[in-house]
């Protein structure tokens, strides 16, 4: 095994929404805002690079006037939800060390990765990325996938794909990625070391 291969959100970051909400909103409009923004055509439209936040912000709050300041607010703030998962982030210089190349591979917006890369310099460890902003393609559609073995020349063979889903996994084997599939708190350094990658 050669490559590598990350998603970010619930893998690298912190990614629910669920309990972000509920620093600053009761139980019902928690419920409402996830179903509003988080389960929103528009927030897939934001992965597959489409259109921006204030576009969002703007279709939203249009459609749920009466949650104006809230929707506003969330989609404004929520990059503060993802901070480091400490521990698969300490991996990620461990596998670094060790010689192997690194990518990353996600489900994200144009802006949100932005903020990403300046925020954390351990996104400065890895050798490429292929994002669906800018691909206008998102897991687990199989082009994706095919877009970083084609550009950063690798053998899917010597290549390991580390995702939260499990459909985002089985879109990789398809391909012949290798896969490990890493529920939110599982933990990856024992899957790594199954592997004998660690």
């Amino acid at each position: 095994m050669k490559n590598i291969i990350f998603d970010i959100g619930n893998v690298l970051l912190d990614f629910q929404p669920e309990k972000y909400l509920r620093q600053y909103f009761n139980e019902s409009v928690m419920g409402d805002l996830m179903t509003i923004i988080f389960s929103s055509d528009e927030w897939i439209d934001l992965d597959l690079g489409h259109i921006m936040i204030q576009d969002v912000i703007q279709s939203l709050t249009l459609k749920h006037p009466h949650y104006h300041d809230e929707i506003t607010f969330v989609l404004n703030n929520w990059t503060h939800m993802m901070v480091p998962l400490q521990k698969n982030v300490d991996l990620v210089y461990k596998l670094k060390d060790k010689g192997y190349s690194l990518y990353l591979l996600s489900n994200f917006h144009s802006e949100a990765i932005l903020t990403m890369y300046q925020r954390y310099d351990f996104f400065k460890l890895f050798d490429g990325a292929v994002i669906s902003a800018d691909e206008h393609l998102v897991k687990p559609d199989e082009r994706i996938y095919q877009k970083l073995l084609e550009r950063y020349t690798l053998l899917p063979e010597e290549s390991i794909f580390i995702d939260d889903m499990l459909a985002n996994i089985n879109a990789a084997k398809t391909l012949g990625i290798n896969g490990i599939h890493l529920p939110y708190g599982n933990d990856l350094k024992s899957e790594l070391e199954k592997l004998k990658i660690i």
